[in-house]
């Protein structure tokens, strides 16, 4: 009877040191995350930036949409393959 009360206790041990290790590792990726998180939010802002001032060169300019497109695209992109 000792034994088995012994192995039990052994496993609920083993159980428990398992489930800590995995909590230790579920936090340093929720740690990895939020530093994405604050990458991501990062070159967001940098995105948003640019988008805007791409969007007021093109106000500056006074073209419209139309004329505008063509020049990124070129000829060449209209034709069907």
């Amino acid at each position: 009877m000792f034994y088995a009360v012994l192995i039990v206790a052994l496993v609920l041990l083993c159980v428990a040191a398992v489930a800590f290790y995995y909590a230790l590792f579920l936090e340093g990726v929720v740690r990895q995350h939020k530093l994405r998180m604050v990458e991501l939010e990062r070159e967001n802002a940098r995105l948003v930036r640019a988008l805007e001032s791409a969007e007021a060169r093109l106000s500056e300019r006074g073209e419209e949409d139309e004329e505008t497109w063509p020049e990124v695209f070129g000829e060449d992109d209209y034709r069907v393959r």
